[in-house]
């Protein structure tokens, strides 16, 4: 379950102590003030009655910035800036459509302190990756610019302080490079164009009719993005990026009373560069009464069906009865929720994946909607279905039981935050801030929220819930949607919906009755098995233990993530085994869609309410996957449901067909998406054919049965060989001891491995693959063939190799030619198959140049081959990648996946954290040309073409 934004609600605490900073404004609380203007001159906390959050120190300059500071020691030495300016697309007349996006891109080409070119290699330099430590995004009501430095020291933070500044107000806007950075934009709305977003657009302007929002898509249009021009795009950045629009956010390890006066002297001076400007008029929503949307897309591969409401609202200050609302109106969601996931596991469903959700869009319009995919043939039923359920909902309320449910599930939400809050990364927490900030809300810490919100939980009242649910449909508006891959006639196609929504209406609901509570059944178990070895790797603090049944269990205490916990078990040989295609990809979600052979999901859910496991399994490679996390104190029921699982597999044969069909229906979207095609057709190519590889055609798959997937499954999960690796902040004795009672009390383990067969690079082959799609682009991929993963000293060199070919085509492909918008380059080597790896580049382009950006390509591959890596180019590359490193191995993840998995079939994982920063900084340019001389040869590279039908030739 996602956890809500605003239940990490967190409050700013002011302190005016510096010399030349303004307190904000006082005004009255709880939520009595409405907020007229667009900009935005005070904190949350100003007009609130919640508690503020003692660790943050805030302050606002003279010429209006605001600032937020927090210390936070995760990761280490690592300091995240953030600096939000509250403009976006909502803030452009209609002949600046995509100004806002277009100008994000430019403050990185070019500024007062940063020539064009410079500003990405000098972040590289300093060891932060382009994309990944430094980014932008721009949203309908803000624009925000992140770098996440290496270090909090001085120096590094009055270098990462300017070039906020001069985001702020030092951007140059030079002509040429706005012309090479349209392509890149024009390349982004190409790639970012998909039949989902179409249908979004669509709903968008009838359901939001009225609204800036359908007018102001942040990507723009393209009238208007080859107009820009330095004149046109400096108007904009003048108007809006004025200091008392903008706020600056820094989290990491750093000192507070170190950082606050270089933010005072690199930020005092700045000043608008232009008239404040009108706020725009946001509008109103139009529609009234019961309205219906019918949008046919054949390529969505699947059928929505939904009945909504929606309403406008005026701004408020944020409050406690402001968040207590909204707390009751998540309870609601949470309560509706369950009721559709209880229905749709009744056999003979027209629907799947039901849901419920209701909240606001920009503090302007408030929403709520029940939805379901459906089968197309199907969707009057489904239809049907969603009325009766939310009336019943609406007329007979809800039950103490379920309120109790929900209660829990949100207490332990709210307790999971608050343990683990300690190690939190501060990107993360940063981004809430922002995210808070933007939408005027108060930011506490999660043990504030917990302390406020538990106590409300406990004592909510279910009367209040039913009126909750009541007062948000009780509007004149009822909007009913049917969307996606099911044909009707234009002619007639509204007023047959509208037909079967009113003839439900007047039927008596037909909804599945609730049950008895759920229990868990699984508690009696023989005796904890014996260890029979023992091994310690003291040199990385991790220990084996060998039980006389044959499971494995490994297990490495950190304090990475606090009061976190990770598992995961491993058994069989997964995809090695599998003996017709598709089975592996319907297990998938067939088998975390059954619960346990004894509970459905939705009763294992609900035994599970109040503890905070979570599931999840996975046909990977070479083993069957079961992974799990939770705190510290849900250790034993972590080991309980993962054992459960494992003894007792739900495999259902309502969640097969349910499975099944969902496949169907995406197979038919897949069909007709050149990212679809990449899957089916490319992905095997790749791989001689292997049906092992990608995803096998829909004919396959639909043949499969039941009967299939538990001939091959049962047998792995009973006797596959099985090893337990546990990673985090754990009692070492307690996890031994749950160990030998849960696993080590297995019936004996196989300890035989399946043997993988040589895969086939189709070194010098060439694919293209025409697909019937209605998308404007295409896809290219090179791939030259490398070697296994088991030389650990050359796959690192691999990855490093991978990381200058990326670099030199950002500079080529990206900022020289703009022909694509994100190039990706890889190095992927399997730890499975012997000898087969590959470096492979892929991006979208416009249709017509897959060979001119193809030659591009190959043109980098053999300058790399014959002439090798330069030192700087090294430098680039190992610095950000090093940065990364760092983090990574004081992660939970990197012990767990990259070291202790497996590591009983292949131990020399363990060796490896041993050497991982040194090897990986002693990469030289040397080995670099040695590699690509070996690998990089164009002969033997193997391409792909995916393009809209009639494209590419």
């Amino acid at each position: 379950m996602k956890f809500p934004r605003y239940l990490y609600l967190t409050v700013l605490s002011l302190f005016f102590a510096l010399q030349g900073v303004l307190p904000s404004a006082a005004c009255t609380p709880q939520g009595a003030k409405l907020i007229e203007a667009c900009i935005s001159v005070e904190f949350p906390e100003s007009c609130s009655d919640l508690p503020p959050d003692p660790s943050l120190v805030t302050g606002t300059l003279p010429n209006g910035l605001r600032y937020v500071l927090k210390e936070n020691p995760e990761p280490k030495n690592r300091v995240a800036i953030y600096l939000d300016v509250q403009a976006g697309s909502f803030h452009e007349s209609e002949s600046q459509r995509g100004y806002a996006h277009f100008l994000e891109h430019m403050l990185f080409n070019g500024s007062t302190h940063f020539k064009p070119g410079e500003l990405v290699e000098y972040f590289q330099s300093i060891g932060m990756s382009f994309g990944g430590d430094t980014n932008a995004k721009t949203a309908f009501d803000s624009t925000a610019y992140n770098i996440i430095l290496p270090g909090g020291d001085r120096k590094q933070l009055e270098k990462g302080l300017l070039v906020m500044a001069d985001y702020a107000r030092g951007g140059l806007l030079l002509e040429s490079e706005i012309e090479r950075e349209r392509g890149v934009i024009l390349s982004e709305k190409r790639a970012r164009d998909s039949v989902e977003y179409r249908t979004y657009v669509a709903g968008s302007e009838f359901a939001l009719r009225g609204t800036l929002l359908p007018e102001r898509m942040p990507i723009g249009v393209e009238e208007t993005l080859k107009k820009a021009n330095q004149r046109s795009l400096k108007k904009f950045y003048d108007a809006w990026y004025r200091p008392e629009n903008m706020f600056l956010v820094v989290v990491g390890d750093f000192k507070k009373a170190e950082i606050e006066p270089l933010i005072v002297s690199t930020f005092k001076d700045l000043k608008a560069g232009a008239a404040k400007p009108a706020c725009p008029d946001f509008g109103h929503i139009r529609h009234r009464g019961t309205e219906v949307f019918y949008h046919h897309e054949e390529e969505l591969g699947r059928t929505e069906v939904s009945i909504e409401t929606l309403w406008h609202t005026e701004k408020m200050e944020d409050s406690l009865e402001l968040q207590t609302r909204k707390l009751y109106e998540y309870a609601v969601n949470l309560l509706l929720q369950n009721r559709l996931q209880r229905l749709q596991e009744q056999p003979d469903m027209p629907f799947t994946r039901a849901e419920y959700t209701s909240g606001d869009m920009y503090d302007r319009v408030e929403y709520a909607g029940i939805s379901a995919h459906a089968r197309p043939e199907k969707w009057p039923e489904a239809m049907r279905l969603l009325e009766h359920s939310l009336r019943q909902a609406l007329t007979q309320g809800f039950s103490e039981d379920e309120l109790g449910r929900v209660r829990k599930e949100l207490v332990a939400k709210f307790e999971q935050a608050a343990l683990t809050s300690a190690t939190r990364d501060s990107k993360d927490i940063a981004n809430e801030i922002v995210n808070h900030l933007n939408k005027n809300r108060v930011y506490m810490s999660p043990e504030q929220e917990r302390d406020l919100y538990v106590p409300l939980l406990k004592s909510m009242n279910l009367a209040k819930v039913n009126d909750s649910l009541r007062s948000t449909w009780d509007h004149n508006s009822r909007l009913l949607s049917l969307v996606g891959d099911t044909k009707l006639s234009t002619e007639t196609a509204r007023a047959e919906i509208l037909k079967v929504y009113k003839a439900a209406a007047r039927e008596k609901p037909v909804v599945v009755a609730e049950k008895p509570r759920a229990v868990f059944p699984y508690l009696q178990l023989p005796a904890a098995g014996k260890v029979e070895t023992t091994i310690p790797f003291k040199e990385i603090g991790v220990e084996r233990l060998v039980f006389a049944n044959g499971v494995t269990v490994n297990l490495k205490k950190t304090e990475f993530q606090k009061n976190e916990v990770l598992a995961e078990v491993h058994f069989g040989s997964g995809k090695l085994t599998e003996p017709l295609p598709g089975l592996a990809l319907l297990a998938n979600g067939m088998v975390n869609g059954s619960g346990s052979g004894t509970l459905p999901r939705s009763e294992l859910d609900e035994v599970l309410a109040g503890s905070t496991v979570e599931t999840q399994f996975k046909v990977a490679e070479s083993s069957f996957v079961w992974s799990g996390k939770a705190v510290s104190t849900d250790t034993e029921r972590l080991f309980q449901v993962l054992q459960t699982l494992i003894v007792d597999p739900g495999l259902r044969p309502d969640v097969f067909e349910r499975v099944k069909r969902d496949t169907g229906q995406a197979y038919q979207g897949l069909e007709r998406d050149v990212r679809g095609a990449m899957q089916i057709k490319v992905e095997p190519f790749l791989a001689g054919n292997d049906p092992r590889f990608g995803m096998p055609p829909w004919s396959a798959v639909e043949k499969l049965s039941l009967t299939e997937i538990r001939q091959w499954l049962l047998p792995e999960f009973e006797k596959g060989r099985l090893e337990v690796s546990v990673v985090g902040d754990f009692n070492r004795d307690e996890v031994v001891q749950l160990a030998g009672r849960y696993f080590g009390s297995l019936n004996p383990r196989e300890t035989q491995k399946h043997k993988a067969e040589k895969v086939s690079f189709p070194a010098g082959g060439m694919l293209k693959v025409d697909v019937n799609s209605s998308t404007d682009k295409a896809i290219v991929l090179l791939a030259w063939p490398t070697d296994d993963f088991w030389d650990i000293h050359r796959t690192r060199r691999l990855h490093m190799l991978a990381a200058v070919f990326d670099d030199r085509l950002r500079k080529v492909v990206r900022e020289k030619l703009g022909a694509t918008y994100s190039p990706e380059v890889y190095s992927s080597s399997s730890r499975v198959y012997p000898n087969y790896g590959m470096l492979a580049v892929q991006m979208v382009v416009e249709p017509g140049k897959e060979k001119q950006i193809g030659d591009e390509v190959r043109k980098i591959a053999e300058d790399l081959r014959l002439n090798g890596v330069t030192e700087e180019e090294l430098a680039r590359a190992k610095a950000p990648m090093m940065t990364s490193l760092r983090d990574s191995v004081r992660s939970n993840h990197y012990w767990l996946s990259s070291v202790l998995v497996q590591s009983s079939e292949y131990p020399q994982q363990l060796d490896w954290p041993k050497s991982i920063l040194s090897d990986f900084e002693a990469v030289t340019a040397k080995e670099l040309h040695t590699l690509a001389g070996k690998y990089l040869v164009n002969d033997r590279l193997a391409s792909a073409w995916v393009v809209p039908a009639g494209e590419g030739k």
